[in-house]
């Protein structure tokens, strides 16, 4: 637990000022200098780069994960693992851009009638998914090694800074379009190239041109391993982002940035479980390895409680000042449509959080093929449910869309670590955390509001805060929050004395 612990500080303190630099772009520089369909274009096209580029590395990033404990030890078997992963991803990454340009036809068929501008950005795509699948493998480089702050940083600090001049230099000097999408596939380009230097100053990338240095059995596993991860991972990447696609095919680029701002907002709850899980990873991973079952469920169990009671607090804290966010954003009377897709995601967050690090443990133990027939049962719900609800409801019916299907991946997960290994996440503490959260939401509720929505927010927040956090360090529901809490009450009473 103890490198948990420290990755987990340093990664979500990187986590926190993305998001706050996130929120910044997100919630005052789109809807101030960008259009509605602008927002719209450089998400989908991110998007559809996201859903490629599982296809693209061919689940190497898995690989990685779950194989690198096996060679680590030996230089030699390390450096030619590095090759295996390095060609892996350059052959896949030609075989789906070939079946991109072959699918080119479906595509505009697609976006030609609601959404047709993204129809000349489609070339984008070549270079935007390569960048984004050579990153997810470094990026599982450096996690294989629990390093995981530098290349957070990277990715959730460095690019949101490039992306805020990219958008600044683009509106003020009246740049055209394609100024736009190019500099958000040069930040992301640089992105990358800052998480290379990392692991090359660190000496962690160091190929040996000769597969036959590993044993032909462990090639073999690897690559049927990275089959299933590759449908797991794309199926993963379409059952969370197939929403923009949708909204971009049945109504237009307008809504897609509609949605993208309210979506921001609603995942920005998640904020606690992006820094756990990205470590607990390859720690499950060498757990499983070891057969400590007792350690993945003791992660699995801290995990889901901790998650619980942080993702309760701020999705309260997000849902009673919501209309007041909302008028602080730029252009709030067009933004303010997405208040309820904020509820749904949230919503779903929280349940998935409460979950704890159930697809962890999966893709980690013997069963994980599981994890693609869940991901294609889920495809199909997704596809159905947003086909059914955004013509009724808009984009909050992409987000009830999304919200379903979340659910229902957690329940098919927790059953199944639950058949297979005899563990699950949740006690009496999980019941107490719920009736602590329903309760200080409704105190949230009857709190009275100014006609100043900076003041509404702070005072509504620190009082929901401060009490959630009293009642849960009386009852002494967490360890890690008892703990914590100890901590803040101690500087408190150290600034009275003072």
């Amino acid at each position: 637990m103890g490198i948990i612990k420290r990755q987990t500080i340093k990664a979500s303190i990187v986590t926190y000022i993305g998001v706050a630099l996130g929120a910044i772009n997100t919630l005052w520089l789109y809807p101030n200098f960008l259009k509605p369909d602008e927002i719209g274009l450089i998400t989908l096209l991110t998007n559809i780069a996201l859903m490629i580029a599982p296809i693209a590395q061919f689940g190497v990033t898995g690989v990685i994960l779950k194989y690198y404990p096996y060679v680590k030890d030996d230089k030699k078997q390390k450096g030619a693992f590095v090759y295996l992963i390095m060609l892996i991803p350059f052959l896949g990454y030609i075989l789906s851009m070939i079946f991109l340009f072959i699918c080119k036809g479906l595509i505009i068929k697609n976006f030609a009638e609601n959404s047709p501008l993204i129809i000349d950005y489609l070339i984008w795509l070549v270079p935007l998914t390569f960048i984004l699948m050579a990153r997810n493998v470094a990026d599982a480089f450096a996690r294989a090694q629990f390093r995981t702050a530098m290349p957070k940083f990277f990715k959730e600090v460095v690019y949101r800074l490039l992306l805020f001049i990219v958008i600044i230099l683009y509106s003020f000097y009246h740049l055209p379009l394609d100024s736009l999408v190019l500099g958000v596939v040069v930040a992301f380009g640089i992105n990358l190239i800052m998480v290379l230097l990392y692991l090359r100053q660190l000496h962690f990338i160091k190929v040996v041109w000769r597969l036959s240095l590993l044993k032909k059995k462990m090639i073999k596993e690897s690559l049927i391993f990275g089959g299933y991860i590759i449908l797991s991972g794309f199926a993963g990447m379409l059952v969370t982002k197939i929403d923009s696609w949708m909204i971009a095919r049945k109504l237009d680029l307008d809504n897609t940035g509609i949605f993208t701002i309210a979506l921001y907002i609603g995942l920005a709850i998640e904020m606690p479980k992006r820094s756990l899980n990205l470590i607990s990873l390859p720690v499950i991973g060498k757990a499983m390895k070891e057969k400590k079952l007792g350690e993945v469920e003791e992660l699995y169990s801290k995990s889901s409680l901790i998650q619980l009671i942080v993702g309760s607090l701020l999705l309260i804290c997000v849902w009673i000042n919501i209309d007041e966010i909302f008028m602080l954003i730029p252009n709030s009377e067009i933004y303010s449509a997405g208040k309820y897709v904020v509820l749904y995601i949230g919503l779903a967050v929280v349940f998935d959080m409460a979950t704890g690090v159930n697809n962890e443990i999966i893709v980690m133990s013997d069963f994980y093929k599981w994890n693609i027939l869940i991901m294609l049962f889920l495809i199909v719900v997704a596809i159905i449910n947003n086909e059914i609800l955004i013509p009724i409801y808009g984009i909050t019916g992409a987000a009830m869309a999304t919200a379903i299907s979340i659910f229902l991946f957690n329940v098919i997960k927790y059953i199944i670590v639950y058949i297979k290994l005899g563990i699950q996440p949740f006690s009496k503490k999980t019941l107490i955390s719920l009736i602590i959260a329903f309760g200080v939401y409704f105190l949230g509720v009857n709190l009275p509001s100014s006609s100043i929505p900076l003041l509404d927010i702070g005072y509504k927040s620190v009082v929901l805060i401060g009490v959630y956090l009293f009642i849960h360090h009386y009852l002494k529901t967490s360890e890690d929050l008892s703990k914590l809490s100890k901590q803040v009450f101690g500087i408190l009473r150290k600034g009275k004395k003072k």
